[in-house]
């Protein structure tokens, strides 16, 4: 990502962001509500436009594409592929409410890849094996507790086999006592160690134990871009201690 600005209206949200993000990594970006943090997500996402800047994934960029030799604005075609290298979890699970976790999870596999019923199921019955859920298969979203939902949702967006995973504040609706759970397939994908990663957190700690790269974000910018171990334990920004201090010792 290079010089990326966004706006909403006379706010500036992301302010000249550079970044960026390789193979495997997996990074976490913490920082103050209103730093950018969800907005760069939905962004890579492609459910956001860029007032500037130029966004490339897997060697290909975002909101342009070549045509007829000369560089044009990127079409419906050229979303749909981008977008299908990245999945993204929100806050709110996003299930489908009609629908019981089973088909949550094979109908995009369906309609977007042309598996089959069978393959789509496989893959399905395989993720939800991964985030605990095997028993629930059958189940409707309003039959499952908050942490169940996150942890379908998680595996929905795994069915698409992305190869950048993006997770946006995925425990902050949860109860304190299911927070446990979803952090723990995360922590599980992580260590799997073949996925790009970008987590959207305000858990410190857990940051701090998965993410091999932390970015602080501060008024639409990267402040600090470092190692965990430099990050919580000597931020070389004030801004980003004082941020650690509010969090950390409340």
């Amino acid at each position: 990502m290079q010089k990326i600005r966004k706006s909403f209206g006379n706010v500036l949200v992301l302010d000249d962001l550079d970044v960026d993000v390789w193979p495997a990594e997996k990074i976490a970006l913490i920082g103050p509500s209103g730093s950018g943090k969800s907005t760069l997500l939905r962004i890579l996402m492609a459910l956001e436009r860029i007032d500037a800047g130029e966004i490339e994934i897997d060697g290909e960029t975002v909101w342009t594409m070549r045509k007829n030799g000369r560089e044009a604005p990127a079409d419906a075609s050229h979303l749909r592929r981008v977008r299908s290298r990245v999945g993204m979890v929100f806050q709110h699970f996003n299930l489908f409410p009609h629908m019981n976790v089973l088909q949550n999870l094979t109908k995009a596999p369906a309609l977007v890849l042309g598996l089959s019923e069978r393959e789509a199921r496989d893959r399905a019955m395989e993720l939800l094996n991964k985030v605990g859920l095997v028993d629930k298969a059958s189940a409707y979203p309003a039959q499952l507790s908050g942490g169940e939902k996150q942890r379908v949702a998680i595996a929905r967006a795994l069915a698409m086999r992305p190869k950048i995973m993006l997770f946006d504040e995925v425990t902050s609706a949860l109860d304190p006592e299911l927070v446990g759970e979803v952090l723990g397939v995360l922590r599980r994908l992580a260590h799997e160690g073949e996925m790009t990663m970008l987590i959207v957190t305000h858990q410190m700690r857990f940051a701090q134990e998965i993410a091999n790269r932390v970015l602080f974000l501060e008024k639409g910018g990267i402040l600090e871009d470092n190692t965990p171990d430099v990050i919580f334990s000597n931020p070389t920004q004030p801004r980003t201690r004082e941020f650690l201090s509010s969090i950390l010792n409340p």
